[in-house]
């Protein structure tokens, strides 16, 4: 009889097998696993003695993943065999701790009590020390440190560290200073680095700020209730039972901040006494790195169940520093968007990549500064620079990108079909007919017969150069509405026809007065509406192409009228949620097509996207699943078209 055992996984990240081999070796029992068309499969034999201990502590120890589905079990009336899986090379991530690691950095007893950089083959912070592949410790930042006799033994004989190519703890493993008020100290063992982390605690609960070179980059910590600082704060949730009382969030946006990806958020502040420190929205995230996760274990036990930090450099300062020598490389940090039963990146690389296809590709891939390179076994995405060389038949390049090629097939495509095609690639769907909507900046409309994508709608080009004649000669009357904001708003008309605008909502920010990224300071003015309706925007379509300057024209009108800026900014978003449903299942229904497509970074402003789920209805909706709804999943799309 055999055991079977079936979770659904999204992802093709290895991590969270690695783990159930590795806690299958560590008791002694045989097991298969299996990852393929997003399920993994555990089989073994229903009568070995060591299954139920075995299942008991994977249920109790498997890190969460916020690319898990459900799960189910069942016994097959035939004979376990062993099926054995080729190896896949190690990928180098950066996530979470898994519970092995943190019960490591907790325990008094432990060669690694307090110690940051612990890690495993299966979690923590590979990636800021990884140079290129393949991933082994010659070709990281960590081949600078000899491992000692018992790490060496580790990789040896340890499941969950064979081979693993940054191992260390206390006496092999890199040491830290701390300097503050011209003092310098050493931590390097266990004592000296709890001593340092209590230092920085109560450091920070008496006001100061601290700055630490953590794994994931330069972070500045304080209390914000007591630092005032004009840039954009993270809120770092230190106790998870605090989450739903200072936040209004969802049960599924907290297991996501609780997963190993730890991810980031968007979040609205529940707690009414945060308004004046985060105000009415933040970005909210969950301790995620050894030094971050060491200093939220010492701030709750000095009452803290909260504190900010912001991304720095080496250069900001602060009342405490925390460095070491070793060079890191972080990766950019992901933003996951939650509404309901739908779920995306809405950009980042952390969690996401380095990214392994199990596909055929005769084509390399290069875009944002990334490449998809395939090999005999598929295909890879990563940074460009991590990869020695590659070959190919074909070299596909982004539009835009300025990249010097003398490949004899050279071939360029663009970011809105390719993002396109990625959510079809991810679901398998390539081959079938869908409609796509891309929206960055302005929406673009696709039609994928399954062979090739066709742009539909293409966003109208917009120049910010000519804005106030474009506007002028718009229709009769347009030329009063010039001079009427001219003469209400002349410090702002001198912004919005004197700068060099970039897009419609930098345009947008303008005629509300908002501070900041144009796209992002509209969105976080609309996340404040707790009204029922929003104003109509024109968003009418001219040439069968979106009219910029007529959407402009018609935000000035309302601020001339005296709208409020979040209202408007709230109907901004959902005019265009009306606007994209229309026409993409007015495509859809024509061309017959079998799937409506979203991506693009704008959909994840929750009254954009709830304007077009609740329009769209029961038509087939797809978005990408692993990939980031922008940028980077070009590299992916590009692979099928």
């Amino acid at each position: 009889m055999a055991f079977i055992f079936e979770m659904e996984y999204a992802a093709s990240h290895g991590y969270i097998r690695n783990f159930m081999e590795s806690l299958a070796q560590e008791e002694g029992i045989s097991v298969s696993l299996l990852q393929k068309g997003g399920v993994l499969t555990l089989v073994a034999d229903e009568n070995d003695s060591k299954l139920a201990p075995f299942l008991d502590k994977l249920g109790s120890s498997l890190p969460a993943s916020i690319f898990m589905g459900s799960s189910s079990h069942r016994i097959v009336d035939r004979a376990f065999q062993k099926i054995e899986t080729k190896k896949t090379s190690l990928l180098p991530h950066s996530i979470g701790l898994c519970t092995r690691c943190m019960t490591e950095i907790f325990d008094p007893s432990s060669r690694r009590y307090y110690y940051p950089f612990t890690s495993c083959n299966c979690c923590g912070a590979h990636y800021p020390f990884f140079e290129r592949y393949p991933f082994e410790r010659d070709n990281s930042h960590m081949r600078f440190f000899t491992p000692c006799k018992e790490c060496e033994k580790e990789t040896a004989s340890n499941p969950f560290r064979r081979e693993f190519p940054l191992v260390s703890c206390h006496s092999c493993g890199v040491p830290v200073r701390m300097e503050s008020g011209g003092k310098r100290r050493y931590a390097n063992d266990s004592g000296s680095f709890k001593t340092m982390f209590e230092v920085m605690a109560k450091a920070i609960g008496s006001g100061k700020s601290v700055r630490i070179k953590t794994l994931f980059g330069h972070r500045l910590f304080y209390d914000a209730s007591k630092v005032d600082r004009p840039s954009q704060k993270v809120m770092l949730m230190l106790d998870a039972s605090k989450l739903q009382h200072r936040c209004a969030v969802i049960k599924d946006e907290v297991h996501a901040l609780l997963s190993i990806e730890r991810p980031m958020i968007h979040a609205a502040i529940g707690d009414e006494s945060l308004f004046e420190i985060y105000g009415r929205t933040t970005l909210l995230k969950y301790p995620d790195e050894g030094f971050t996760i060491l200093l939220a274990k010492e701030l709750t036990s000095l009452g803290f169940d909260h504190i900010a930090y912001e991304m720095c450099d080496e250069e900001t300062a602060a009342d405490i520093v925390v460095d070491f020598d070793l060079a890191v490389e972080p990766q950019r940090e992901s933003r996951l968007f939650i509404n309901k039963s739908v779920r995306f990146f809405v950009e980042g690389e952390r969690g996401i990549f380095p990214l392994r296809l199990d596909r055929e590709s005769d084509r390399i891939v290069v875009a944002h500064g990334m490449a998809a390179i395939p090999d005999n076994d598929g295909v890879t995405v990563d940074r460009m620079e991590k990869f020695e060389s590659a070959e190919a038949s074909a070299l596909y390049i982004l539009e835009g990108e300025d990249f010097p090629s003398e490949h004899s097939n050279s071939i360029r495509f663009s970011q809105e079909t390719a993002s396109v095609l990625s959510v079809l690639v991810e679901h398998g769907k390539e081959r079938e007919s869908a409609v796509g909507v891309y929206f960055g900046k302005e929406p673009a409309f696709i039609y994928h017969n399954g062979k090739t994508p066709i742009v539909a709608v293409p966003p109208m080009d917009f120049s910010g150069t000519d804005l106030k004649s474009e506007i002028t000669d718009l229709r009769e009357g347009s030329d009063r509405l010039v001079k009427n904001f001219e003469e209400r708003f002349p410090h702002l008309a001198e912004r919005l026809f004197g700068e060099e605008i970039e897009d419609i909502f930098e345009a947008a920010a303008i005629i509300m007065d908002l501070p900041g990224d144009g796209f992002d300071s509209v969105g976080m003015e609309a996340m404040k509406f707790s009204g029922k309706g929003g104003l109509q925007i024109d968003t009418k379509v001219v040439k069968n192409r979106f009219d910029p300057y007529a959407f402009i024209a018609s935000l000035m009108s309302y601020r001339l009228a005296g709208v409020d800026n979040v209202l408007l900014s709230f109907s901004i978003f959902e005019s265009f949620g009306d606007y994209i449903s229309d026409i993409a299942v007015e495509l859809k229904s024509r061309a017959k097509a079998e799937h409506i497509v979203l991506c693009g970074k704008a959909f994840a402003n929750p009254s954009l996207f709830s304007r077009i789920q609740k329009n769209i209805g029961n038509h087939s909706l797809l978005m990408n699943r692993v990939l980031p709804i922008d940028r980077e999943n070009a590299l992916v799309g590009a692979l099928g078209i």
